[in-house]
């Protein structure tokens, strides 16, 4: 080398040395090029010093010099390139004066990105490594295009962020909803290039971050506001900060997000219902249905466990679930803290009320019904008002509404209108005629009664109006049926001084016998206008009616037992099942016998009035022990898959009409021996059967599966009863995949094969979770997918791979790995990706590569790693998370676990499915580590210059979404994470108060006695036991004690090895233990941790 040559190179490394020291760094950290933010002054050198030194020759090998190009190249596309630039090397070699052929550049993009800066190298979906989409991604956004493009950027901007909150309550990446709006928008075709996508959806994440982490809807000035709080936020964003317009456009986008935000977050804390029409979906109907932070509700029976699994369901069906939450449980009341704010969904049944339940073991224990559910369509208009590119429901029957543009949708039969001032064409909503209204208007809807609509004017508030009364507990015809004669009660506590008259059938009330008001009735509330506020189809049943259903001696046979004093006919529909009839004084006996197989459901028709429409009441089949139905009301398959269980429910009937005893039990297959299962017990009345939704066991089923490596577990599901066993093998997969290397062919291979079903694969590059999985097409014979897979030959350019289900697929299968080109050996030194690290992973040497990065990423919130993982999760969470190594390696390492609470924001489902998936008791975590993973990033948060306080801010919301969804880490163990606070010890009679309340709660219940002597020996061994509870039986140990244990592994003072095995089985029956009563449990274990903290 010439000493021209030499002093070129040192120019490379002083200058980039200077370079890093600036941004208080000795060397790089790994993370992508646009966060140095290198400025207009730097850009300039950089360009100047490429020029000179690429008049050498021996360029190539220096990695110092390949280090200025790639980042030259990600600044010039950032700030230089234009919409005729193209996809080319060529406008950056006209700038530098040099060139290189392909060859050079494999050599100097990977020395530069990966041995310098530590930054990964994309590949294009030929597997090619894509070095030119490298750079432009480590770039950002091209700057003069955003410029060119900006009001049509704001806007695409504006749509992602307020559709950002539904995406994720469907279960839509950002990504996802980037790439879609995107798709449709008028930008220039490079912001449709996978780079651009993927940092688009970061902005739209990083700025919805930034709203909700600094509350940004309370401020005028959100912009102001976060420059106070976190002056340097803006060094986050792939936008140039040293230009003018660049601050100005992320100043918009951050107003945009703000804005966008504040409609979801300024909720009230009560439950609400909203109802929303698009002509994108003339059909449907879709619901968003806000949740208060705690609801209340009593318990119907005393539950096993106070863990529960929510949902809201419609007409008795499960719309959208809520997961599962803890409940303290108080005289047949419970308390809920909801993990979610906010569930969407379609509406099935708009005509039918929601309710939210909770379920243990299957059976609903209580619930509350969600005032204004209920949607009359067709029988009454329905008011729509604009709402961005929506139609908002905002009334029903007659109203008067602020807005002055509305759809006012017509009832079914024919109505004739007035005062209707517009176009006369109609719009199709629901299959309904909708009127679209304009201005200021008085329309007069005439149908079967008379409704009043009025628009542009002050929004009145006339009364919302609720049925109360005993709801019919079976599935019914009206859906509000009631047994007795319901009381109108409105919502507003003025509605009194408003004059209103109730009728039924077009009768009033006040005039009708008691006769007259039984049956299908439509009820409706008149106000002094004969305007119809309120019109509701309703069913009635005598006050003293009742139904019993019996088993017969066969299984086709059965009774049907109604009771009541009132005049009542009842009749089958389904005329040939009835058998025999046997009528005595206020009971009548319906005997039932089905030729053959018996139908799952009965409907039966009820006439408690001649003159009104009948009641139709929806019966499971009076079958004897366990009925078990799919979706399709078919008795449910022996062998099925996890997926198989949406929409199956079991029955179980009482025996020869006595209270009848029945368990269920949940029992792991293993392999290892591991003996694992859980128990419910019920008791089956005469009146009716206990109905299981089977699906929302799924949780538990999970836990189970989760307890032994690999993905193949299976879980049986065993009833028994009534002198009945039924079992049922639940696999988590029914197909599985089997690659043919020399063929390179995917072979499918089922479990139980239905015929024309096959799968639909994907294949995703492992170590770039980020990329779009490419769809796989089976082979086809006389037109007919006969379910192989061809590959070509891209899996041997690069690898590792994995066929997975696409996302939403029912018939999910087992992934198949395929290892794709061998990785040439690196030095553990080297590894510093997630990337790098996947690629060479072998779970036969003695390093674990991904052991390896995760010791670094604990360390280091900033760490490239932390974005694979969040790639990996919202690309692929829909699979179970034991799929991939890394989640696998993840647990098993408490440092980064712990960091990892705080790079996923405390997310509840993220801390949810962690624990659901994996063998982990979150009790159990050491809490020094999550205390030291809060200051590390603290620390990271200033680094990034944000304020102390701010820092303060951060950490302590993150502590409050923990305690929300661990109710353990709440209140004082919260305050001790946010700040050290150690509150004054709670004296020791407050703790024998709380035990013998534990006592009365349970007095009648089954207490698990899972390591009752262990853990007697453990406590028995402490010189000075925190706690000085001494249970007086021997079964109570467990409940009592294990708060106190988990306290002392918590903080250190002793280890779980000392009590109980190091085993996937021992953790699962401590689940139960702990959720036997969680307000116990949550009291103890903080009083416990706190103790043995000061102590320390």
């Amino acid at each position: 080398m010439g000493q021209s040559e030499y002093i070129s190179w040192v120019k490379c490394t002083s200058w980039l040395s200077n370079f890093v020291n600036l941004r208080g760094l000795r060397q790089p950290d790994g993370r992508p090029l646009y966060e140095y933010h290198a400025t207009n002054d730097e850009y300039n050198q950089l360009t100047q010093l490429l020029h000179a030194v690429g008049q050498s020759q021996s360029y190539i090998c220096n990695r110092d010099f390949a280090a200025c190009f790639v980042l030259f190249c990600s600044e010039w596309y950032r700030r230089d390139y234009e919409r005729q630039c193209g996809w080319t090397w060529d406008p950056i070699y006209k700038k530098i004066g040099i060139s290189f052929t392909a060859t050079e550049l494999g050599t100097i993009v990977p020395k530069g990105m990966e041995d310098y800066w530590l930054r990964p190298i994309r590949f294009y979906e030929s597997e090619r490594r894509n070095f030119l989409g490298t750079l432009f991604s480590e770039g950002g956004l091209p700057f003069r295009l955003l410029k060119e493009s900006d009001s049509r950027f704001l806007a695409v901007f504006s749509r992602i962020l307020g559709q950002y909150e539904q995406a994720k309550q469907s279960g839509f990446s950002a990504l996802s909803l980037a790439r879609a709006v995107i798709e449709k928008s008028a930008l220039p075709t490079v912001f449709s290039e996978d780079t651009s996508v993927e940092l688009i959806s970061h902005m739209a994440d990083n700025l919805n971050s930034l709203v909700l982490t600094y509350n940004l809807i309370n401020h005028k000035e959100p912009v102001q506001q976060l420059d106070k709080v976190h002056p340097t936020w803006r060094s986050e964003f792939p936008i140039p900060l040293d230009d003018e317009t660049g601050t100005h456009f992320l100043n918009g986008l951050l107003c945009a997000a703000s804005v966008e935000a504040k409609p979801r977050l300024q909720k009230n804390k009560s439950t609400r219902c909203q109802f929303y029409w698009s002509e994108k979906h003339p059909d449907e109907l879709r619901a968003i249905v806000s949740l208060p932070d705690e609801v209340s509700f009593p318990v119907t029976s005393e539950p096993s466990t106070t863990r529960f699994e929510l949902a809201i369901c419609e007409d008795g069906e499960e719309v959208s679930g809520l997961g599962a939450a803890y409940a303290s449980l108080e005289n047949r009341h419970v308390k809920v803290r909801l993990r979610k704010s906010e569930v969407r969904f379609v509406r099935q049944k708009p005509s039918a009320g929601l309710s939210l339940v909770a379920r243990a073991g299957g059976m609903i224990v209580g619930g509350i019904k969600l005032d204004d559910s209920e949607i009359a369509i067709g029988e009454v208009p329905l008011t729509f008002i604009v709402d961005a590119d929506q139609w908002l429901l905002q009334g029903q029957a007659s109203c008067s509404v602020r807005s002055s543009d509305v759809l006012i949708v017509l009832p079914r039969d024919n109505s004739t209108v007035a005062g209707f001032d517009g176009q006369s064409s109609a719009v199709n909503v629901l299959g309904l005629k909708a009127l679209p209204v304009k201005g200021c208007q008085d329309v007069t809807v005439a149908a079967n009664e008379i409704y009043r609509i009025r628009t542009g004017r002050e929004q009145i508030s006339i009364g919302r109006f609720a049925l109360n009364g005993k709801r019919a507990s079976w599935v019914c015809h009206p859906d509000e049926t009631f047994i007795g004669v319901p009381k109108v009660i409105s919502t507003l506590p003025d509605i009194q001084s408003i004059d209103v008259t109730r009728y039924l059938s077009g009768i009033s009330i006040e005039q009708c016998h008691i006769q007259e008001m039984m049956g299908a009735q439509y009820l409706s509330i008149r106000n002094s206008n004969n305007e119809t506020l309120l019109r509701r189809k309703i069913g009635i049943l005598p006050a003293d009616f009742s139904i019993e259903i019996k088993g017969g001696m066969h299984a086709n046979e059965g009774t049907i037992v109604i009771t009541t004093q009132h005049p009542c006919v009842a009749k089958l529909k389904e005329k040939t099942l009835e058998a025999t009839r046997k009528r005595t004084e206020g009971r009548t006996e319906i005997q039932l016998k089905a030729e053959g197989v018996p139908p799952a459901f009965i409907t039966l028709q009820v006439l408690p009035n001649l003159a009104a429409d009948p009641i139709d009441i929806e019966l499971p089949f009076p079958a004897k022990g366990c009925l078990a139905l799919d979706v399709n009301g078919r008795p449910l398959d022996k062998n099925i898959t996890l997926h198989d269980l949406l929409g199956s429910r079991a029955f179980l009937f009482s025996r020869n009409g006595e209270p009848t005893r029945y368990t269920l039990q949940l029992h792991l297959r293993s392999v290892s021996g591991l003996q694992a299962w859980h128990e419910w017990c019920y008791t089956a009345l005469s009146d009716r059967p206990v109905e299981l939704n089977l699906y929302s066991l799924r949780e538990h089923i999970e836990n189970l599966i989760s307890l032994e490596a690999g993905i193949d577990q299976v879980v049986e599901m065993r009833i028994t009863g009534a002198g009945v066993v039924m079992a049922w093998q639940i696999r988590r997969y029914k197909y599985s995949l089997r690659y043919d290397y020399e063929k390179e062919l995917l072979h499918s291979q089922s479990v139980n094969h239905r015929a024309g079903q096959i799968p639909s694969p994907v294949i995703m590059l492992l170590s770039e979770p980020e990329r779009k999985s490419i769809p796989l097409a089976s082979r086809m014979s006389e037109g007919v997918p006969v379910g192989e897979y061809e590959l070509s030959s891209i899996v041997n350019k690069n690898g590792p791979w994995l066929v997975v289900p696409k996302p939403g697929e029912e018939m999910a299968f087992r992934p198949c790995f395929i290892r794709g080109e061998s990785s040439l050996p690196v030095e553990e030194s080297n590894i510093r990706s997630l990337q790098k690290a996947t690629q060479l992973f072998n779970p036969q040497a003695e390093v674990n590569t991904i052991t390896l990065v995760l010791g670094q990423m604990a360390n280091d919130p900033a760490h490239s790693g932390w974005q694979f993982m969040h790639s990996l999760y919202d690309q692929f969470g829909y699979l179970p998370l034991a799929t991939f190594e890394v989640w696998r390696a993840l647990v098993q390492h408490p440092q980064a676990l712990a960091m990892s609470l705080f790079k996923f924001e405390m997310s509840a489902e993220y801390l949810s499915r962690i624990e659901n998936e994996f063998p982990i008791l979150w009790e159990f975590f050491p809490i020094f580590e999550i205390k030291a993973a809060s200051e590390r990033f603290k620390l990271f948060l200033s680094q990034k210059g944000a304020p102390e306080e701010t820092q303060k801010l951060l950490v302590t919301n993150m502590f409050q979404r923990l305690g929300l969804v661990f109710p353990t880490y709440a209140d004082e163990i919260e305050k001790w994470l946010s700040n050290g606070y150690l509150p004054p010890s709670i004296p020791e009679s407050y703790v024998h108060g709380w035990y013998q309340e534990l006592l009365r709660e349970h007095s009648e219940a089954r207490w698990p006695e899972y390591g009752c002597k262990r853990l007697y020996k453990w406590m028995m061994s402490q010189k000075n036991p925190v706690i000085g509870i001494n249970p007086d039986a021997d079964y109570r140990y467990s409940v009592a004690w294990l708060p106190v244990f988990a306290a002392a592994v918590a903080s250190g003072n002793t280890s779980f090895e000392a009590v109980f095995d190091r085993k996937p089985g021992a953790v699962f029956f401590l689940r139960q233990v702990r959720d036997f009563d969680s307000r116990w449990f949550k009291t103890i274990f903080q009083c416990s941790l706190l103790r043995y903290v000061a102590k320390k």
